[in-house]
């Protein structure tokens, strides 16, 4: 079985305050940017979804740097566009993914992942379950993932897959491949391939730095 996923994900780029309007092209185009004020001063710049809200490739940018905070801008040159300020202890994450992407010429790269081929998201994770997760193991012929063994209720009701003491799901197997992919939590289902908290589990686990081959055009 495969899980096959193609995306197309916006490639960072440097640009420093003088060239601005460069940087607004690049990500019109779909990319994203890094503006480059000082060595302690980092702002991303990230396109609009036609929704008007920010792309979900722009809000996983900033969540896999351990931030919330974003704002559209009003005016000039990039009004309608999104932008956060980079705090201190990020920017090095941020350079890097410029440095990662100044390999690929154009302002977005056409990838391929197969989800049951990786495994990396299933690390060190914390996976919230509802109702709905629990009924579908249920649905699944498959209610004893709803004990002990398998789940952790906290006290304030919340209840979590459990994880085994190495930091891997215990429903990933040896060979990568997700043991309940079909019942998986809605959690799950949902993680963002391709993100840059896809690419950086994808990093530390599997030590694949952006590794996937390009679709032909």
């Amino acid at each position: 079985m495969k899980a096959i996923t193609r995306f197309t994900r916006p490639v960072w780029r440097s640009f420093t305050p003088k060239f601005f309007d460069r940087a607004v092209a690049h990500v019109k185009a779909g990319g994203h940017a890094a503006i480059l004020e000082s060595k302690t001063k980092v702002t991303l710049l990230m396109g609009a979804a036609p929704s008007g809200e920010i792309t979900e490739e722009g809000r996983w940018s900033v969540l896999a740097l351990e931030q919330q905070r974003f704002r559209r801008i009003k005016e000039g040159a990039a009004k309608g566009l999104f932008s956060a300020r980079v705090q201190p202890h990020a920017i090095d994450a941020a350079l890097d993914w410029v440095e990662r992407d100044s390999v690929h010429p154009d302002a977005t790269r056409k990838l391929v992942f197969d989800c049951l081929d990786c495994g990396a998201c299933c690390v060190d994770a914390n996976v919230i379950l509802d109702p709905d997760d629990l009924e579908r193991f249920d649905d699944g012929g498959h209610p004893e993932l709803k004990g002990k063994a398998y789940i952790k209720r906290a006290k304030d009701g919340k209840v979590t897959l459990r994880f085994l003491p190495n930091g891997r799901c215990q429903h990933l197997l040896t060979d990568l491949r997700c043991r309940i992919y079909p019942m998986r939590p809605f959690n799950c289902r949902v993680f963002p391939v391709g993100s840059e908290a896809c690419l950086a589990a994808r990093e530390s686990t599997l030590g694949l730095r952006d590794g996937a081959p390009e679709l032909a055009t």
